[in-house]
């Protein structure tokens, strides 16, 4: 049985990606909602890996929904900001008041492609995974692909020249903190990579 608090903090994920659309495109209709699909994306990932790793799957769940709730484009702060903003949300809501610390804390730290330090505790380092894993493999292919044409970059010529090589990606796997992700990791940075070969090679006709 869903809890009351699952709608208001999805509802709430989902205007914000809306305000984010509006600020980066003039729009909140883009033909593809890169928020929206990123963060419902991290929320499936995140539940998997509660469910493997023994974290509160309540903690997650919330986590993952609001990670981006302050997400407006390329912004570092969005972490610090969307925790406090977390707070605000869960606590006019049915939400366990003894776990609303754990989500802030969660939130504040998943900011980064990557990190040398281990992420703690375990429900902030599944957040951190499910969202870095979330930018890996097929799945990043279909977003990262669709947030370009939101952008009028769309060709399949600048697809291939401009998304295959990001280098951070191999930092991110490196970086993973639960043996799940790490694992997935590595498949997914593969898959990833024979993709954009395997377009690259078609569109010049080499597998002929």
């Amino acid at each position: 049985m869903q809890s009351a608090w699952q709608p208001v903090v999805r509802q709430a994920a989902y205007q914000a990606t809306l305000a984010e659309a509006k600020l980066c495109w003039g729009t909140n209709s883009p033909p593809f909602n890169y928020r929206w699909e990123h963060i419902q994306a991290v929320v499936q990932l995140a539940a998997r890996l509660a469910n493997l790793t023994g974290a509160d799957k309540e903690i997650v769940a919330a986590a993952a929904w609001l990670h981006d709730i302050c997400k407006r484009g390329k912004d570092d702060e969005h972490g610090r900001q969307g925790a406090i903003v977390a707070r605000q949300i869960l606590a006019q809501t049915d939400f366990a008041p003894e776990k609303i610390e754990a989500v802030a804390d969660a939130i504040a730290k998943h900011v980064g492609l990557y990190t040398h330090e281990p992420v703690e505790p375990l429900e902030a380092a599944v957040l951190w995974d499910a969202d870095k894993l979330s930018k890996l493999g097929a799945t990043a292919v279909l977003h990262f692909s669709g947030y370009q044409i939101a952008n009028g970059r769309g060709t399949t010529e600048h697809l291939i020249a401009h998304l295959p090589h990001l280098p951070w990606q191999l930092e991110a796997v490196r970086s993973f903190n639960t043996a799940p992700a790490r694992a997935a990791g590595q498949k997914r940075l593969e898959a990833y990579g024979t993709f954009w070969e395997t377009a690259a090679q078609e569109l010049a006709g080499d597998d002929l």
